[in-house]
């Protein structure tokens, strides 16, 4: 995280306009059903018909103030980052032409392949995820509590008492996660490294006739990361 924050410090500008729309996503959010039940507890039961058309009318203002705010969070998160990414990709072929001959053979040309491709690629989605949700969470989560505590005070009690639990399955999923990760990571460097030595050693394989021994090696390979992959896809579904 200090190194995306590192690189995140880059385009202030444009991570303060995304947190100012978070406000936008969070107020249609809340602040339609919250009208809405004004509505019906004033409005139609009164049968006040001024006061529906009033509230019809915040309604329909925080409602383009709301998709404008949507519309922009998307476009920020996009933009910082693909930029973020493309920066990150830049500092590792840069930073990768000064390797001496024993850096480059201890790091392998296949991890310095899914390093600039792949991890790259998975730290443009976690921005994604984090810029969106990391953001409008905090702002939801007090937004909801303030209007708990308006409506119903022994609610309250409920929703708050249920955080400690929802940060306790938070630290359990992560370190369950951790090892698959870490697996499926390294899963990913030796796909690269042996499809990259069938590549460039083709002709030495077939000269000995390796291909039915090469072709198991791949497929058992492939067979690790598919599994890791399908237990880290469940696990972070069984979250959602």
């Amino acid at each position: 995280m200090k190194l995306i924050w590192k690189y995140l410090m880059k385009y202030k500008k444009w991570f303060l306009l995304d947190f100012i729309s978070v406000f936008g996503f969070a107020l249609v959010e809340l602040g339609i059903p919250t009208i809405i039940s004004d509505m019906i507890d004033h409005g139609i039961e009164t049968h006040d018909t001024s006061y529906l058309y009033s509230r019809f009318g915040i309604m329909a203002f925080i409602s383009v103030i709301g998709v404008s705010g949507v519309v922009l969070l998307g476009y920020c998160c996009s933009k910082i980052s693909t930029n973020i990414t493309r920066d990150i990709r830049n500092d590792v072929f840069k930073h990768s032409q000064s390797f001496s001959a024993a850096e480059m053979e201890k790091f392998g040309v296949s991890s310095m392949i899914t390093r600039t491709n792949n991890d790259a690629y998975q730290i443009m989605l976690f921005l994604n995820v984090i810029l969106k949700s990391a953001l409008l969470t905090p702002v939801m989560m007090c937004v909801s509590v303030m209007l708990i505590l308006q409506i119903s005070l022994q609610l309250s009690y409920v929703v708050l008492a249920t955080i400690p639990v929802v940060i306790l399955g938070v630290i359990i999923v992560a370190k369950v996660s951790e090892p698959l990760s870490e697996n499926q990571q390294k899963s990913i460097d030796h796909i690269n490294q042996i499809l990259r030595e069938n590549i460039t050693g083709i002709r030495v394989i077939r000269s000995f006739n390796k291909e039915d021994y090469e072709k198991k090696r791949f497929s058992n390979e492939n067979d690790f990361y598919r599994d890791q992959s399908a237990k880290l896809f469940k696990l972070m579904s069984c979250t959602e």
